[in-house]
């Protein structure tokens, strides 16, 4: 049976991008897992191929070297899910670093730049294909010592919109995935950091920021990821979906 597509998912070694690559792999999709860091578990098994590479999502030649391999090995591209990305430094404008602005952007937005950049003339080659790009709550919120990271989730915002508009005549579509706050250790980290005395009350504040009460799983965000790379409407592009319990509604 032949695969239901080839993609590239970044940040796979985190928890939604293993999440995503678990469930694209469950479907028969074909994925290059691409991360900086080595997973902590064996890469998952499917009905499709899984490949791990390390590489450095913000960089030109890594990014043209692993796009380039999708097409050698599995003969074009379907779509890519770019899922990698920092919280960075905690800190007032005032009083944060530049080299932590540079590698909170260059990790979160010049990633789904250079990826989009490269994987976009193979789709169009290929006649359409999908790109999903990971956002957040603070896409179109701002949230106090966390400066560059709402910077870089604007600005994810601002390419996905765009691309969409650009490409969509060529079939390819462009969406953006927008969680709050996950069970991953990333929310640990942002829980220590709002209450560095109790990490458990830092967490609370997570949590009652969703109108349900708890956080995202990494599953239901890789779910809707998924659902926009392998099942969803060919007319649905260019959006912004939030997972976050009902946050956005308020």
């Amino acid at each position: 049976m032949a695969p239901v597509g080839n993609f590239v998912v970044t940040g796979a070694a985190g928890g939604v991008g293993s999440s995503a690559v678990r469930q694209l792999v469950e479907r028969g999709a074909n994925v290059l897992a691409v991360d900086r860091a080595k997973p902590a578990a064996a890469m998952p098994t499917g009905s499709g191929e899984v490949v791990f590479r390390l590489a450095d999502v913000a960089s030109e030649g890594d990014v043209r070297s692993y796009m380039q391999f999708v097409v050698d090995r599995w003969g074009e591209l379907s779509g890519v899910y770019n899922v990698a990305g920092i919280e960075g430094e905690f800190a007032r404008l005032g009083e944060a670093s530049i080299s932590n602005y540079d590698e909170v952007m260059r990790v979160n937005a010049r990633s789904v730049f250079m990826n989009m950049l490269f994987a976009i003339p193979l789709l169009v080659r290929r006649g359409g294909g999908s790109i999903v790009n990971t956002g957040s709550h603070l896409a179109w919120h701002g949230a106090a010592t966390l400066g560059p990271y709402c910077a870089s989730k604007h600005a994810v915002m601002g390419l996905t919109r765009a691309a969409a508009l650009e490409y969509a005549k060529e079939g390819v579509r462009v969406n953006c995935v927008c969680p709050s706050a996950i069970d991953t250790a990333m929310s640990q980290r942002v829980a220590e950091a709002i209450n560095p005395a109790d990490h458990g009350a830092g967490m609370q504040v997570l949590i009652d920021q969703a109108p349900n009460r708890r956080l995202a799983t990494p599953d239901e965000v890789a779910a809707v990821g998924v659902w926009l790379l392998l099942d969803a409407p060919a007319h649905i592009n260019g959006i912004l979906v939030p997972v976050d319990g009902g946050q956005a509604a308020a």
